[in-house]
């Protein structure tokens, strides 16, 4: 059998985008093109040393290289939230591969040569076609999302001292913290963080009544708010109170009116 590498590397290329893509999806983390790519060459040039392996440390270093990918693929908040990913990918590798098996009635060394030693781009294109299916599920998926929500979403940018971020919010009517007659907004720990880094200045927490009594949120004073898609529109010297939970695709809380 005449294999050539370039089909070998734009296949598992493809291939592996694919399982990293509807992993990183599954667990609704931050797609990287950048940090996928990387992950997936990395994979592609595996496949092509696979034939020079010792077949009895052909497992232990499948395994490896499996962390590997999945360490490349995205930034991880947790050790746990890694070695989910990894177990997520290893499945979807997994059923990825009984999928094609069945479909082809294969033996297990003929599917094992199939993905590693492809002899021609199919397995690539399948691939190819399942990534843009997904996003376009998601694009859709997402717009209908936010219609429901009538439009209360905006992009936002946030300057500290040193620099700016570029993040998604939400107004949330329910939302109304003030401080010297301006709204509050409200952004979790890990982009208060990213602030504070940037030279946000910390000021005094505010106090906030719940249905189970009273809860104190630390709060940093944003120097501009600025909404890129009204004409650049600015607000300054805005209070944004921290909180301790994670808040999802939308990283800010904006009061009504604001």
């Amino acid at each position: 059998m005449v294999v050539y590498a370039e089909y070998v590397l734009v296949s598992n290329f493809f291939i592996d985008a694919f399982i990293a893509y509807i992993t990183l999806i599954s667990l609704k983390m931050r797609v990287s093109k950048a940090r996928i790519s990387l992950a997936c060459l990395a994979g592609s040039l595996f496949a092509l040393a696979v034939p020079y392996i010792n077949f009895a440390a052909a497992g232990v270093v499948k395994v490896l290289v499996l962390m590997l990918l999945t360490a490349l693929m995205s930034k991880y908040p947790s050790f746990k939230r890694y070695l989910l990913a990894a177990l997520l990918y290893f499945l979807y590798t997994a059923a990825l591969g009984g999928a094609v098996l069945v479909l082809n009635n294969m033996a297990v060394s003929q599917f094992v040569n199939a993905l590693y030693y492809p002899g021609n781009l199919a397995g690539a294109y399948i691939a190819a076609a399942g990534i843009l299916l997904v996003y376009i599920v998601r694009q859709i998926t997402g717009y209908i999302a936010r219609r429901r929500m009538g439009g209360g979403e905006r992009k936002v940018v946030l300057s500290a001292g040193k620099g700016k971020i570029s993040c998604e919010g939400i107004i949330d009517t329910g939302n109304t913290l003030m401080r010297g007659g301006k709204g509050v907004i409200v952004i979790d720990k890990r982009l208060a963080k990213k602030l504070i880094g940037k030279g946000a200045k910390r000021v005094a927490g505010i106090w906030v009544k719940t249905v189970t009594g009273e809860s104190y949120m630390p709060a940093i004073e944003i120097r501009t708010l600025t909404f890129p898609e009204e004409s650049g529109r600015s607000v300054f010297g805005v209070t944004a109170a921290i909180s301790d939970t994670s808040m999802g695709e939308f990283k800010v809380i904006l009061p009504n009116g604001i």
